[in-house]
C-alpha cells in the first residue's frame, strides 16, 4: 500500500479571528526566513498587507458596532484566501517533502490513525417495563459506529439465524416477545473496514 502524500492543513474554520492573525503571522515570518519557497504565489508583501489590514479591522470590531464586524469578517475573509493560495503554493514546491511544508509556518495534516473496534464484552439483559419487552445494553464501544442487536427464542449454534435490529446506540429495547420464553441476545458493533466484533451471548426469560 503506498503511503498517503503529506499535504497542509489549510482550513481555517476552526480559529478564532485572534488565533487566525498569530497563525498568518507565523507563516509570513517563516517564509520570510526561508529561501525554500523563492518567488512565492502570492507574493509575502500581499500576505503582509492583508495581515495588517485584518489586524486593524480586529480592533475597530471590538465597539461591537454591526458595520466595523462586517468590516472585520471582510477583512478575515480577503486573508483566508491569500492565505490558502500561498499554502497551495507551498505545497507545490514542497512536492510532498514534509520538512520543507513544516519549514513553512503552515499546519501539516495529520494522518488519522486507524480504528480498531474491540469486543463489546457482556450484554446486559433487563425485562422491561411492559410486558414483552427486553431491555438489552452494551458498554459503547470506541469507532464503533453501528450496532447490530440480534435475538433468537431456540439456543444459538452454528445454524442459528438471527433476528437482527440495527441502532446507533449501545442501548436498546426488544418490544412484542413472548412472556414466559426464554430468549438469546447478541449485539455486535460494526465500524469502518467492514469491521464487526461480537458481544458475548445472553439469556433471559421474558416477563
Amino acid at each position: 500500500m503506498s503511503m498517503k502524500r503529506p499535504t497542509l492543513n489549510l482550513s481555517t474554520r476552526s480559529y478564532t479571528d485572534d488565533g487566525f492573525l498569530g497563525t498568518s503571522k507565523y507563516v509570513l515570518a517563516s517564509l520570510l526566513a526561508s529561501s525554500s519557497f523563492p518567488n512565492p504565489i502570492p507574493p509575502l508583501a500581499d500576505l503582509s498587507k492583508a495581515i495588517d489590514a485584518f489586524s486593524d479591522a480586529i480592533v475597530g470590531a471590538r465597539g461591537g458596532s454591526h458595520a466595523d464586524v462586517a468590516i472585520k469578517n471582510a477583512r478575515r475573509e480577503d486573508l483566508e484566501a491569500v492565505y490558502v493560495q500561498l499554502g497551495m503554493f507551498v505545497m507545490y514546491i514542497a512536492n510532498g517533502d514534509v520538512e520543507l511544508l513544516k519549514q513553512s509556518g503552515f499546519p501539516v495534516s495529520k494522518d488519522r490513525e486507524p480504528v480498531y473496534i474491540s469486543n463489546p464484552g457482556n450484554v446486559t439483559l433487563i425485562n422491561g417495563v411492559t410486558s414483552g419487552d427486553l431491555d438489552t445494553s452494551i458498554a459503547a464501544v470506541k469507532g464503533g459506529k453501528l450496532y447490530l442487536y440480534q435475538i433468537t427464542d431456540s439456543e444459538p449454534n452454528e445454524n442459528t439465524v438471527w433476528d437482527t435490529r440495527t441502532c446507533t446506540r449501545c442501548k436498546y429495547t426488544f418490544k412484542g416477545l413472548i412472556p414466559g420464553k426464554k430468549y438469546w441476545v447478541r449485539v455486535a458493533a460494526t465500524a469502518s473496514g467492514d469491521q464487526i466484533a461480537y458481544s458475548t451471548i445472553a439469556s433471559q426469560y421474558v416477563i
